[in-house]
């Protein structure tokens, strides 16, 4: 089929060139455009024969990183003719089960988001070394058919904590993490360490963020009374990042009067409590994740965040413009190499 194709080409530029010597240059640009297109479509007839899958620890209308994640998924069927079949809400306990039945059928990419697949990816992948294996927040790399691809939420959260910095009144920031894994620890310090110095900046001297975890991903009851009660201890500006659970998060917020920097996901529409978002778009990343993997280019652990489009961030009207020529000055260093954000991680 390839040198079908690399023949049919090499006939279209050949004639193209016999009839730009005859001044039928017209006709030739039509044949090239026709030759290009048919190279286009025979690139997408390669992805759309993939076998993929795309394995979820929650629903994909959580509208955090559930639903970022498939949005990825739908952006590569659109651009690359994909069928990326979408696996939601799938348990812990059933990880290595549903990573050794794709590997079983053949799939040649089995892909799931978020780091606490890695185990499972770990203790499956070798076993069915023709499947390539992604963990997106992954960092699993033990053997060659395991490709982790790990965001640098920090980044995005730096910027967070930027538009944090330039919406409290009091300097008092209410900081909350699903989980106290590591990276959720990092993104938290940068978050903190941006708020609390931008908050200094505007002559909040003894400007301070309030950290907690929920332990849960999804219960939005425990997202509104934690916030509720650091809102009543002072806090004015809530930063949650906690999948579903952070709905609640923000309902306590805005019943309390206070304001909100949504993550992961574009939260402005769901409360006028938010100020600003920064979204996670995997959907500017997914499509690179398969011509990668196709292409056999991406091997081994990946690292990706502002510079490759991961975040992508979204103010409204609340924020100020010193906010967002302070944001768009952060987005620039960080994607020049500026900024050295790992100096804030906390040990």
């Amino acid at each position: 089929m390839k040198r079908s194709l690399l023949a049919f080409c090499a006939g279209v530029c050949l004639l193209g060139a016999l009839l730009s010597a005859c001044g039928g240059s017209g006709q030739a640009k039509e044949s090239k455009a026709e030759a290009q297109e048919s190279v286009k479509e025979g690139d997408n007839s390669d992805y759309a024969g993939m076998k993929i899958v795309l394995i979820l620890p929650g629903s994909i209308d959580d509208q955090s990183w559930n639903a970022s994640n498939n949005a990825g998924a739908k952006q590569c069927d659109k651009e690359l003719g994909t069928k990326i079949e979408v696996v939601e809400s799938v348990p812990v306990e059933e990880f290595e089960q549903t990573f050794t039945e794709y590997g079983e059928k053949g799939y040649d990419l089995v892909m799931s988001a978020g780091s606490q697949f890695d185990e499972a990816c770990a203790a499956v992948a070798p076993q069915y070394p023709k499947t390539v294996y992604t963990v997106i927040n992954g960092t699993k790399s033990d053997s060659e058919n395991m490709v982790p691809v790990f965001p640098k939420e920090y980044e995005g959260s730096y910027i967070a904590g930027i538009i944090a910095g330039y919406t409290t009144k009091n300097g008092n920031f209410a900081t909350m993490g699903g989980e106290s894994n590591l990276a959720m620890v990092h993104l938290l310090d940068t978050y903190e360490a941006a708020a609390v110095e931008v908050a200094k900046s505007r002559g909040i001297a003894d400007a301070k963020a309030n950290r907690s975890f929920l332990n849960t991903w999804t219960d939005v009851s425990i997202g509104k009374a934690m916030t509720s009660q650091m809102i009543d201890n002072g806090a004015d500006t809530v930063f949650c990042y906690s999948n579903e659970a952070t709905s609640g998060a923000i309902q306590a917020t805005a019943e309390k009067k206070a304001k909100f920097v949504g993550f992961a996901a574009n939260k402005n529409t769901e409360s006028d409590c938010v100020v600003g978002s920064v979204d996670m778009a995997w959907a500017n990343v997914y499509p690179w994740i398969i011509k990668g993997i196709k292409s056999g280019e991406l091997k081994g652990a990946q690292e990706v965040g502002v510079k490759e489009g991961v975040f992508e961030t979204i103010l409204t009207d609340q924020c100020s413009d010193e906010c967002k020529a302070a944001v768009e000055k952060a987005t620039e260093d960080i994607t020049a190499g500026k900024l050295d954000l790992k100096q804030y991680f906390s040990n």
